[in-house]
Formats: C-alpha cells, sequence, structure tokens
C-alpha cells in the first residue's frame, strides 16, 4: 500500500511539462529517486522527499497522496514502521499499544 500516488506525481509532472530529470533537478532530488517514486518502487519514502516533490511540482504534499489509505491500525502500524531503525520502531509500536489499550 502506497501513502503517495505515483499517478497523481506523474500527472502533475507532465502537465508542466518536465520530464523526470528536470523534475529531479527542481525538486533537488536524485533522477533514479524520482523514477522510484513515479513507478511505486519506493513504499515509504521520507517525508522531506515528498514535500520536495509536492513544491518542486507547485502543489501541497497532499496533492500527491493516495486517496485510498489503510484503514486498518495494524497495516498502518506495519507500513509506517518499516521505515523506521530498529530503536524508533520498537518506540512506535509500544506507543501504539498503549493507545490501542487505552482506547479499550
Amino acid at each position: 500500500m502506497l501513502i503517495y500516488s505515483p499517478r497523481k506525481i506523474i500527472d502533475l509532472r507532465e502537465r508542466l511539462g518536465l520530464n523526470q530529470s528536470e523534475l529531479a533537478r527542481k525538486a533537488k532530488l536524485s533522477a533514479p529517486t524520482v523514477w522510484a517514486l513515479e513507478n511505486g518502487e519506493t513504499t515509504m519514502p521520507k517525508y522531506k522527499t515528498l514535500r520536495d516533490i509536492a513544491a518542486a511540482l507547485g502543489v501541497t504534499i497532499q496533492e500527491i497522496m493516495s486517496d485510498v489509505q489503510p484503514s486498518d491500525i495494524d497495516e498502518q502500524i506495519k507500513a509506517a514502521s518499516g521505515a523506521l531503525n530498529p530503536a524508533n520502531k520498537g518506540a512506535l509500536l509500544a506507543a501504539a499499544r498503549a493507545l490501542l489499550d487505552s482506547q479499550k
């Protein structure tokens, strides 16, 4: 499940008449990074990367986010934890468990 929409990034880039290299330069990212985003190869990109892409496209970050988000909290936790280092992953899981326990 992607948190961003590759199709939206492609459509916005093409609407501006940019190729991937031009978007990469404008966003101060590498061309392979833009290619990976547009091809859905980057499953959990850094917030800064999405922010830079959105700014280069002249839109808000919300405008490149996926319309379909995980609805199951376990799926959201798994998706988010995949991008974390082991120490932060443990902290996230502990916080999520505490939050779930507090809602019982």
